[in-house]
């Protein structure tokens, strides 16, 4: 397993250091400050923290390498693939054809996005095949994938239904409920943990109290919340209505940059979250099928984008989490600048291997409509069939739909298709090989 966790943070060596993107310094600094941002909650951060102890960057990665092949294993074994063997072959061939490593070896939370789908497929139906102690880890595990992301809320709840409705068709609504119960409990520690923290740092109850702004942004560059404002400003009295002709071209630079006409203008995002929530109601009232059709488009390009290699070029200075490691990691800050992704020469070797990640992507698809179609597909393996393509689809309208098309939200999941395909095909082709040595007409 060990050896298996290195293979899949292997980036990180090839780096010189581990992998960073410009959020990184905002999940390193909310436990090391002691502060709570407006736009993401605090748990990576606190999983960072409780991993680096202030010693090395190095920690947390290996960390979360361990975490990663320790769940690939329980996949494998559940599906009579245990041992030490089908675990390497499966870390060398995500490690070499798939852009998991790229994301494993990340100080970015997107790593959990495809470990949420497996610890929801294994809670709600392969929970048998584990240990009580194996049972709570994964639970444990599901519920903090589920916290260190807003998106994954929404994903989790959205795979428990899919398994329901699934064991609602085979099984009956008994066995439906108890199967979704076991899915969703995750999700409720989720919305605990994140209501708990809201209120305490926001004194008030919501799980996103912040959220209006990036879906109103998405309102903005898509062109509805334009439409709308321009036939009812300036009478609604909005403070963007002044400004809705120099809002740019790029969400990203509206959101992120200090000079963006969010923090000139509207004094930042906190400050904007009312009347960002008054323009979202607004539209969707005014406009329904105008955003439907927008977010439609905007989830058909997200699924469509999965380039892994976004995200890994150079972060020096600002915005980076730079400053964060040459002030709390200074040991680990020589190896940071001198790192390859500082230099400008990770990007290009992403680059080039994006198509091949592709290539495996599609691949990975394909063998798991070839399990689909495949005889005596039992329950659980249609199940992680299923969930998995309710996966891709959930994250692209849930990211490209409510926040923008990005390659790195779809690359953090290309990965598991390749995996689910050999999950479900292995065990088949070994067993078809086995009556085909022994069928009549093949003597030795």
């Amino acid at each position: 397993m060990v050896l298996a966790a290195l293979l899949l943070i292997w980036p990180a060596f090839y780096n010189g250091f581990p992998l960073v993107f410009a959020d990184s310094g905002t999940y390193l600094g909310q436990a090391l400050m002691f502060y709570v941002g407006w736009d993401r909650p605090p748990f990576y951060s606190l999983f960072l923290h409780l991993s680096h102890w202030r010693l090395s960057l190095w920690l947390p990665i290996f960390v979360q390498g361990l975490l990663t092949a320790h769940l690939l294993h329980l996949a494998l074994r559940v599906q009579g693939m245990g041992g030490p063997l089908p675990l390497l072959l499966a870390a060398v061939m995500l490690a070499t054809v798939t852009g998991l490593p790229f994301v494993t070896a990340q100080l970015q939370p997107d790593m959990f996005t495809g470990l949420v789908i497996l610890c929801a497929w294994l809670l709600g139906f392969r929970r048998d095949a584990l240990t009580r102690l194996e049972a709570i880890y994964v639970f444990l595990l599901a519920s903090l994938g589920i916290m260190v992301h807003q998106s994954h809320l929404p994903l989790a709840l959205g795979l428990a239904l899919v398994g329901a409705l699934l064991t609602a068709l085979a099984c009956g609504l008994r066995e439906a409920l108890r199967r979704f119960t076991r899915m969703a409990a995750p999700v409720l520690l989720a919305v605990l943990g994140l209501l708990s923290v809201h209120l305490v740092v926001e004194r008030t109850v919501s799980l996103s109290p912040h959220g209006a702004v990036f879906y109103a942004t998405r309102l903005l560059f898509d062109g509805t919340a334009l439409d709308y404002l321009d036939r009812h400003c300036p009478e609604i009295g909005f403070r963007i209505c002044d400004i809705r002709g120099e809002l740019g071209d790029d969400h990203n630079e509206f959101l992120w940059m200090p000079t963006s006409p969010l923090y000139i203008h509207l004094g930042g995002p906190k400050a904007w979250t009312p009347e960002a929530k008054a323009l979202v109601r607004g539209v969707l009232i005014e406009d329904p099928f105008g955003v439907f059709r927008k977010a439609v488009e905007n989830t058909l390009i997200q699924l469509a984008h999965i380039d892994s290699s976004d995200g890994l070029g150079a972060w020096r200075g600002a915005p980076g989490p730079e400053a964060m490691i040459e002030r709390y990691f200074p040991r680990d800050y020589p190896a940071y600048v001198a790192s390859q992704q500082q230099i400008g020469m990770l990007f290009p070797l992403v680059r080039r291997l994006g198509p091949l990640h592709a290539v495996a992507f599609c691949a990975g698809l394909s063998g798991l409509l070839a399990a689909l179609a495949w005889r005596r597909l039992t329950l659980p393996e249609l199940a992680l069939a299923a969930m998995l393509l309710a996966g891709l689809l959930g994250n692209a309208v849930i990211t490209g739909a409510l926040s923008g098309p990005a390659d790195r939200y779809q690359a953090r999941l290309i990965w598991i298709a390749p995996f689910a395909a050999m999950v479900l095909l292995a065990p088949r082709l070994r067993t078809a090989a086995a009556e085909a040595a022994l069928s009549p007409g093949r003597g030795l």
